[in-house]
């Protein structure tokens, strides 16, 4: 069965591995805060606006000190330009206004060497987060296809694009981990299981211990009745020699009768000791049902495993061809 796991498993795992799961990013003319702009759109899937915005806030900060003296540079050289221009600029810090996030004074050597803002929306739909991202020079010129070329273009489109990637990746990884907590919770069903057999097991060995000490009682209560038999035996053999309505007779009478009760406690207390031993033996069957039982359960709840660990094995193939 495990054999057949493992093989299924891999090939689960190659099937995925084949296929692509493409992030598709789009130019098209979006509104946001300044107007109807230019703007790079694409769906992140399975996520949400709160999932995607603080990885975009890393992903735009995942600067080298180089860019960033440089930004800093920028920031004073462009202080005078424009009202807007004389707002205070962290260089580090994205803020957001509604569904709006923006960045100011960014310089990324990958798409420009010009400072830029850029303004993201985050939208949510039925399908994912759709992510548009306005490119903004900082002298107040929004970047379109009039305004530059198409090396330009691609370059914020790749730029766009690889940050799709990552936060749909960081998307599946989340997705990963809460598969790898079902598989630990199902894990953990399994070791109860495992524990209350090892509980019943232990139990079977006390009920059995119980058992012998209670044969042993009962051996010696018979060897007990064995002795008080002989016992009463010579005593009546004894009381035929011995003359009627005498005081030394009803003395032997009264001996008898007291042999007599003592071997009628005997047998209740052997009575009683095979009592308590079919009642051990009542529960050792019982503890071996639930044995065979959680057994029975343990088996079903490998395969609950091995499908939540396939589960994780088709999620690292999908995160392996996010591109």
């Amino acid at each position: 069965m495990k054999k057949l796991f493992i093989l299924s498993a891999i090939l689960t795992f190659s099937l995925f591995a084949r296929s692509q799961q493409k992030i598709e990013v789009e130019i098209e003319e979006k509104g946001m805060s300044k107007g109807l702009q230019m703007s790079i759109s694409m769906i992140i899937p399975e996520s949400k606006p709160k999932d995607v915005e603080p990885i975009w806030k890393q992903y735009v900060n995942n600067r080298g000190i180089g860019e960033r003296l440089d930004n800093l540079a920028t920031q004073i050289g462009n202080a005078f330009k424009s009202n807007e221009n004389q707002v205070s600029r962290d260089k580090l810090k994205v803020e957001k206004k509604g569904d709006e996030l923006y960045v100011r004074s960014i310089e990324q050597s990958s798409i420009t060497n010009h400072s830029m803002d850029i303004y993201a929306r985050l939208s949510e739909m039925p399908n994912g987060c759709q992510f548009s991202a306005f490119f903004q020079y900082t002298d107040s010129i929004f970047i379109n296809e009039s305004n530059v070329d198409q090396e330009r273009i691609q370059n914020l489109k790749s730029y766009i694009h690889e940050f799709g990637v990552e936060a749909y990746k960081s998307v599946v990884d989340d997705q990963i981990k809460e598969a790898k907590k079902v598989v630990s919770r199902q894990e953990d069903v399994k070791k109860d299981f495992e524990s209350d057999s090892r509980k019943e097991e232990k139990a079977i060995a006390r009920f059995e211990s119980d058992i012998q000490e209670l044969n042993a009682g009962i051996f010696e209560v018979e060897s007990a009745i064995v002795r008080l038999n002989e016992n009463i035996t010579a005593k009546e053999v004894k009381l035929t020699t011995i003359t009627k309505k005498t005081p030394e007779y009803d003395a032997a009478k009264k001996e008898l009768k007291e042999l007599a009760k003592e071997k009628s406690n005997l047998f209740s207390k052997n009575k009683s000791f095979k009592s308590k031993i079919k009642s051990k033996e009542s529960d050792i069957t019982s503890a071996k049902n639930r044995i065979a039982g959680n057994e029975l359960k343990m088996e079903i709840q490998k395969k609950v495993i091995q499908e939540k660990e396939l589960i994780v094995l088709q999620l690292i193939a999908k995160k392996e061809r996010i591109q």
